[in-house]
């Protein structure tokens, strides 16, 4: 009975925490991260003030959260799964686009709030730094595994690959793509896809 009990307090806490989570996301998506405040998220979540402190804590905390949501919407746990398995070049490299695109495509509300804030609010400046810290270390993963399979072009080093890969997926140039010039997200993927693997890949891999 205690355990049925402490599985359903579990289960509730992480209900609330995703509710907390989802207003904000919300609210700072269309009103800025500055303007939300602890009270607006709380009425939209339907909880109290204290209640989000204690569930994930104040808005540094919730902002930080938001990128690991992310990290779990996007599917990295899955993608990494089959980027260590594969030995396919160009697999590998379809993988990382795709990775990418999924953050871009379902987590662009999320990069925009981070984007437009970061310059002056250090708290979201932290959690803009550890959301490019992570693609970095993904795509630099995928850079020295095309290294180790002798699949990149002679003079391309696994850094200078990882490079390229962080700047062409970056989430940027998914936006930039997308919405300033009008590009589906499927040309997107196709395109950098192929770029990727014209300027990184031997014509043999």
């Amino acid at each position: 009975m205690a355990t049925r009990r402490s599985n359903r307090r579990q289960t509730q806490a992480a209900a609330t925490r995703h509710d907390i989570l989802a207003a904000a996301r919300r609210l700072f998506a269309s009103h800025g991260y500055v303007a939300t405040s602890m009270a607006a998220i709380a009425e939209e979540a339907d909880t109290a003030v204290q209640t989000i402190y204690a569930s994930v804590g104040p808005k540094r905390a919730i902002v930080l959260a938001l990128v690991d949501a992310i990290d779990e919407e996007a599917g990295v746990g899955a993608v990494r799964q089959r980027l260590g398995q594969s030995r396919d070049p160009r697999e590998l490299v379809a993988l990382a686009v795709g990775l990418t695109r999924n953050f871009a495509e379902r987590c662009g509300d999320v990069f925009g709030v981070l984007a437009a804030a970061a310059s002056t609010e250090p708290d979201v400046a932290e959690a803009w730094q550890t959301a490019n810290r992570r693609h970095r270390g993904g795509v630099r993963m995928v850079a020295h595994k095309l290294a180790e399979l002798g699949a990149l072009k002679p003079g391309v080093s696994a850094d200078r690959a990882g490079d390229i890969l962080a700047v062409l997926t970056w989430t940027s140039t998914w936006q930039q793509l997308t919405q300033d010039h009008g590009w589906s997200f499927d040309e997107c993927e196709r395109w950098l896809t192929d770029s990727l693997a014209t300027l990184l890949l031997r014509d043999d891999a």
